[in-house]
């Protein structure tokens, strides 16, 4: 066991070396000059990107400054983007008058299960196509690729009937198997590629130690391929938090609804209080954000190696 331990650990360490980037010159202190291998993006970029940056962001700052707009002086300044006295009264209300904690809760016993399944079962298929003798592998990955291009409108009809016929049809569990199946080749294709990076030597000098392949895998190619993984998790967030159409198809009952549904669960209540309907929505997009700054170093890097 401590020779097989040793071995895999030996294999990680060389994968991870020869996944790495080339080793380019440790940066230089501020003051000390720039590296020449370090590229200074174009002057001209910050001029074209801030501005667009700006613009992106006037949708966010509006429903941010309405969601703190009173009801009883609904007046604006800064080019009606902002209140002139801001109250978070509107917040106060939406908790007030509606389960929110309820509808929040159904939301992550969506998506947690959901992403975890997803990373789990899309980094063991990875790994499957990646390395593994799998029959018909490659009418496996044309596959998933045709399944990735697929619209949600255009199988949402498909998914109700199936959990209609499996007896799981307003419920949260069929609404997680339904995430679990749509994120999958997502899943499957950014990991693979990620996998594909190690050298095979690695894979053959783990199997001369005597480790399995579920050892190899989940020793050594599922710790490398957590900056994937990074990107999956925000990628199945962004899906299953923020999706209107297939909890509006899948659930009826309004205590199981996910908190994407509030607005329109009680649109009678928020037709006259915009203010407390843009609270709702800041919520509902406050925890991608919070997830995207943990993980944003290692979300960067997935995509870098994707590209690569």
């Amino acid at each position: 066991m401590t020779a097989l331990s040793s071995g895999t650990d030996r294999a990680r360490r060389k994968a991870a070396d020869t996944t790495a980037p080339a080793a380019a010159p440790a940066r230089r202190r501020r003051g000390h000059g720039r590296s020449k291998d370090v590229e200074a993006p174009p002057r001209w970029s910050h001029w074209v990107l801030g501005p667009l940056a700006a613009l992106w962001m006037v949708p966010v700052v509006m429903v941010v400054g309405i969601s703190l707009l009173p009801t009883s002086n609904p007046s604006t300044t800064a080019l009606g983007l902002l209140p002139e006295e801001p109250t978070l009264r509107n917040y106060v209300t939406i908790f007030e008058t509606n389960p929110i904690l309820q509808h929040l809760l159904n939301s992550l016993l969506v998506s947690v299960p959901s992403i975890l399944l997803v990373v789990l079962l899309g980094s063991m298929t990875a790994f499957a196509l990646a390395r593994l003798r799998v029959p018909f592998r490659g009418v496996v990955f044309v596959g998933l690729l045709l399944a990735l291009v697929l619209p949600m409108a255009s199988i949402v009809v498909a998914v109700f009937k199936i959990l209609q016929a499996i007896g799981l049809y307003d419920s949260l569990l069929g609404l997680v198997l339904a995430y679990t199946a749509l994120g999958l080749p997502f899943a499957v294709i950014m990991i693979r590629t990620t996998y594909l990076a190690i050298p095979d030597e690695t894979y053959e000098a783990a199997l001369v130690d005597g480790a399995s392949a579920w050892t190899i895998f989940w020793r050594i190619y599922f710790p490398l391929g957590k900056a994937a993984a990074a990107v999956v998790v925000i990628w199945q967030l962004m899906m299953t938090w923020n999706d209107f159409l297939l909890p509006l198809v899948a659930i009826s009952d309004n205590d199981l609804k996910p908190l994407t549904l509030v607005p329109l669960a009680y649109r009678g209540i928020y037709l006259s209080q915009p203010g407390a309907l843009f609270a709702v929505l800041v919520l509902i997009s406050v925890p991608i954000v919070v997830v995207y700054l943990f993980i944003q170093r290692y979300l960067v890097n997935g995509l870098a190696g994707s590209v690569k």
